[in-house]
């Protein structure tokens, strides 16, 4: 079956029950995902609400899930514009594979479907960050043509980690 990269559905709570599973003890990327409860009519409410008329201090984002079939292999967050936080750390997408899907290319191939959707939004230039030791997140950063820029000092779990900071060309 061919990937799809598409917005949730009230169709889809069964597969997005799964793919939270999946995630066990590890924290949910992208990070929108930890505010789903099981009830997927309010957080269909709250994905709109991001989208269209996001609280204060937060930038509108879409929540798109690459699917196989009926399966959510990955979700991937955009962000329309960055502010002060999201530029130092965060940018413009958030992605997580699930992990039983890890090592198979799916996180680039999200960043590859998804430049058409990043074109749209007329961004010159597009941030990804990962954490130094995710050099799976690294790989595919670099791969979509992602050039690092710096490392930069987070907390992550409560515990300091290194960032990395990498822009793609979108002209």
């Amino acid at each position: 079956m061919a990937l799809q990269l598409k917005k949730l559905d009230i169709d889809m709570k069964g597969a997005l029950d799964d793919f939270i599973a999946d995630w066990k003890d590890e924290e949910i990327i992208p990070s929108t995902l930890q505010k789903y409860t099981g009830n997927i009519d309010e957080f269909l409410a709250h994905l709109d609400t991001l989208e269209n008329d996001p609280p204060r201090l937060m930038v509108p984002g879409t929540l798109l899930f690459l699917t196989e079939g009926e399966e959510i292999i990955g979700a991937y967050e955009i962000r329309h514009f960055l502010n002060s936080g999201l530029m130092k750390y965060g940018g413009h997408i958030g992605y997580g594979v699930a992990p039983k899907h890890r090592g198979n290319g799916y996180a680039a191939k999200m960043i590859e479907m998804s430049m058409p959707l990043l074109k749209q939004l007329q961004l010159d230039k597009v941030l990804l960050c990962c954490v130094s030791e995710n050099v799976a997140s690294a790989k595919s950063i670099l791969n979509a043509g992602g050039v690092l820029e710096n490392e930069v000092e987070i907390i992550r779990n409560n515990q300091p980690k290194i960032g990395q900071r990498y822009w793609i060309d979108m002209k």
